[in-house]
C-alpha cells in the first residue's frame, strides 16, 4: 500500500508541474488557433498566374504571415496531411510524446524529447529515442519499461512534433529562415517566403522557378522538387517534408537553359522548364492529362538532335511509352481524333411524340432509327407532307459556300425566258437547304426500306400537322382552306371555294403537294390533305397581238396562193408543149 501511495503522489506532483509547464504554450496556442496560417495554394483567395511559356503559381495567406518574418514565433501544430507513419517519422529534440504505464495505477505522462535524445520517465530513468523511428521508439519502450513494470501495458504517443528552422534562399520575396515543423512540407515554406512584406507592400514575388527547386540537407544531400507537378498532380511525392538543417534552394525561371513543350490535345498546353530526367508521363501530368478529343495513339514526339528535329510516333496504349525519357527542347504533340470533334446530332420536328435534337452515328443512323427514338409519329402527322432538310454545306463548321444565282443561270443555253426564271427560283429555294429524297409513306406504311434514307449530322426532319384541307387559289371566288373530303374531285373543291371567276382558265388546273411542292395537272396526282389546288388565268392578248396574227395568217395564206400559182403555170405551160 506504502508503494502504490507513493507512486500516486509523484504521478500528481508530475502531472501538476507538466501542465504548469505547458500552460503559456497552450494559452499562446489558442491565442493564435483562430487564425488558418496554413493555407493551401488552392485555399480562397489564392492568386494564379499563367504565361505563355509555362505557369507562374504563388498563393498569398492570412494577415498572421506578415509578422512571422520575426524570429522565434511560435506556431499551433499544422494541419496533417495524413496519419503520421510510424515507420518513416524520424523522433529528434523537441517531439513531445505520452508514455503510457496502464496496469493497476494507470500512468500517462507528456515528456519531450530532450537536447540529447532522450526521454527522463520518473521512477525509471533516460529513455533513449533520439534518432530513431517512431516504430523503433515504441518497440524500445514497451520492452525496456517493461521489465520494470511487468504488469503495464506500456504505449509511447506522438502528442506534437518538434519545430526547428528551416532556410529559404534564392529567388524568393524574402530570403530567411523559417520556423517549420515535422510535418511540414517544401510548398509551406515556399509560400513563406514569398507573402507580403507588410500590409503595403503589393510588389510581385520574383520570377522564381517552380520545377528545380532544391532541397539541400544538412548531411550535404539533395534532392530536386518540383512544385509545379506538385500543384497539378497533388502528388505528396513532389512535396517532400523538410527536416532539421534544410535549405530550400529557389532558382530563377530560365528556359533558355532548356524547355519541353506540350499542344494539342490536352488541358494545358504550354512550353515548361526543362529538368533532367523528365518524361512523357511527367510532361502529361504537367499539362492535366489528355482531353477527351485527343487520339492517344498517335502522339507526336519531335526531339531536337542540334540541328532539326527528330520525329517519332507513340501509342499511350502501350504503358512503357509513358516512361520515354524526353530531351531538352523536345515538342509533344497531341492529336485530335476527327471521329471524336463533330457532336452528330439531327433536328426532330412535328408531330412526333418527343420533338427534339438526336444524336446519331455518322453514316450509320437511318431515318426509321430516329423516328423510333423521337416516339413515332402522332395520330395528326401527315406523312405524305413530311420532308428531310439538308444543310447545303460540305462541313458543319465552316460557312456555307456563297451562291450566284446569276452566273448559274447565265451558264444556260437554249431556253426560253420563262425557263430561265423558273431555273432561278428553284435554285433560291436550294441556297441554303436542299431536301433529301425519299418517301415517308412508302416507308412507314408501305414499309420499303429502300427509301430509308441515312441521316448525316444537321440534318432536319419535319412532320407536319395533318389540316385535312385543301388550299383552293387562284381564279376562285373565296380563295382559301376548303375540308378535305374523301372522294371529292378538283371541281368539288371549285365549287366549295365559289367556283370560277370571269378570269379563270377552266381547263387549266394544277396541284401543289404538300411537302414536296412538285407540280402536277389535274388527273396526274391524287389529292390529298395539305394540299393546294390553283386555278390559272386567262392569258388575254392585247390588240397588236390580234393585228400581227392576222399578218401572220395573211403573210402565210399569199405564200400558198403564190405557190399553187406558180405551179399551175408550170402545169399548163408542160402540157402546151
Amino acid at each position: 500500500m506504502k508503494k502504490i501511495s507513493l507512486l500516486g503522489l509523484i504521478y500528481c506532483i508530475l502531472t501538476g508541474t507538466l501542465q504548469a509547464q505547458l500552460l503559456p504554450q497552450q494559452q499562446q496556442q489558442q491565442q493564435t488557433s483562430s487564425t488558418n496560417i496554413f493555407q493551401s495554394p488552392f485555399s480562397q483567395g489564392s492568386q494564379s498566374t499563367s504565361t505563355s511559356l509555362g505557369t507562374n503559381m504563388f498563393t498569398s495567406s492570412s494577415e498572421f504571415y506578415r509578422s512571422l518574418q520575426t524570429q522565434g514565433a511560435i506556431l499551433p501544430p499544422p494541419p496533417y496531411d495524413m496519419p503520421v507513419d510510424t515507420n518513416k517519422y524520424v523522433l529528434g529534440p523537441g517531439d513531445i510524446l505520452n508514455v503510457g504505464m496502464w496496469g493497476p495505477t494507470p500512468i500517462s505522462l507528456n515528456l519531450s524529447i530532450n537536447p540529447e535524445g532522450t526521454l527522463i520517465i520518473p521512477t525509471y530513468g533516460e529513455l533513449e529515442v533520439g534518432g530513431m523511428t517512431l516504430a523503433k521508439a515504441k518497440e524500445c519502450a514497451r520492452k525496456q519499461l517493461g521489465e520494470q513494470f511487468k504488469k503495464s501495458n506500456i504505449t509511447l504517443t506522438l502528442v506534437y512534433p518538434r519545430t526547428f528552422y528551416v532556410v529559404v534562399a534564392g529567388k524568393v520575396k524574402t530570403p530567411a529562415r523559417y520556423i517549420a515543423t515535422a510535418f511540414d512540407r517544401i510548398d509551406r515554406v515556399f509560400t513563406l517566403s514569398n507573402l507580403p512584406i507588410n500590409s503595403n507592400d503589393t510588389t510581385s514575388p520574383p520570377h522564381f522557378s517552380l520545377r528545380k527547386i532544391k532541397l539541400v540537407h544538412s548531411n550535404g544531400k539533395s534532392q530536386n522538387v518540383d512544385l509545379l507537378k506538385f500543384y497539378q498532380t497533388g502528388d505528396y511525392s513532389d512535396d517532400p517534408c523538410v527536416n532539421e538543417g534544410d535549405a530550400v534552394v529557389v532558382p530563377e525561371e530560365n528556359f533558355m537553359t532548356g524547355n519541353v513543350s506540350i499542344s494539342g490535345a490536352v488541358k494545358m498546353p504550354g512550353t515548361y522548364e526543362y529538368v533532367e530526367g523528365d518524361r512523357i508521363k511527367d510532361l502529361l501530368e504537367i499539362s492535366q492529362g489528355l482531353t477527351s478529343l485527343a487520339d492517344s495513339s498517335h502522339i507526336e514526339i519531335f526531339s531536337w538532335n542540334g540541328g532539326s528535329y527528330t520525329e517519332s510516333t507513340l501509342d499511350m496504349n502501350d504503358s512503357s511509352a509513358l516512361d520515354l525519357p524526353l530531351s531538352v527542347d523536345s515538342r509533344v504533340v497531341v492529336p485530335t481524333d476527327r471521329n471524336k470533334i463533330h457532336n452528330y446530332y439531327v433536328w426532330v420536328n412535328g408531330e412526333v411524340g418527343s420533338p427534339g435534337i438526336y444524336p446519331i452515328l455518322q453514316d450509320s443512323t437511318k431515318l426509321s432509327d430516329i423516328i423510333k427514338m423521337a416516339g413515332g409519329f402522332t395520330k395528326w402527322a401527315l406523312l405524305p407532307g413530311a420532308v428531310i432538310f439538308r444543310v447545303r454545306q460540305l462541313d458543319a463548321l465552316a460557312a456555307p459556300p456563297r451562291l450566284d444565282l446569276n452566273s448559274y443561270v447565265s451558264r444556260a443555253s437554249g431556253l426560253t425566258q420563262e425557263d430561265l426564271s423558273y431555273a432561278s427560283q428553284e435554285l433560291s429555294m436550294r441556297t441554303n437547304k436542299e431536301i433529301v429524297s425519299t418517301s415517308f409513306v412508302r416507308l412507314f406504311v408501305d414499309k420499303n426500306e429502300s427509301y430509308d434514307r441515312t441521316l448525316r449530322s444537321g440534318d432536319s426532319i419535319y412532320i407536319p400537322r395533318t389540316r385535312f384541307a385543301i388550299y383552293v387559289f387562284g381564279q376562285v371566288k373565296y380563295p382559301g382552306y376548303v375540308d378535305f373530303r374523301d372522294g371529292w374531285s378538283y371541281s368539288d373543291y371549285v365549287n366549295a371555294a365559289g367556283g370560277f371567276t370571269e378570269g379563270a382558265e377552266q381547263g387549266t388546273m394544277k396541284i401543289l403537294k404538300h411537302g414536296t411542292y412538285q407540280w402536277y395537272n389535274v388527273g396526274d396526282a391524287t389529292i390529298e390533305p395539305g394540299d393546294m389546288l390553283f386555278v390559272s388565268k386567262v392569258s388575254i392578248k392585247d390588240e397588236s397581238y390580234g393585228w400581227n396574227m392576222f399578218k401572220d395568217v395573211l403573210g402565210t395564206v399569199g405564200s400558198l396562193a403564190s405557190i399553187v400559182l406558180t405551179a399551175v403555170l408550170v402545169i399548163r405551160t408542160a402540157e402546151g408543149k
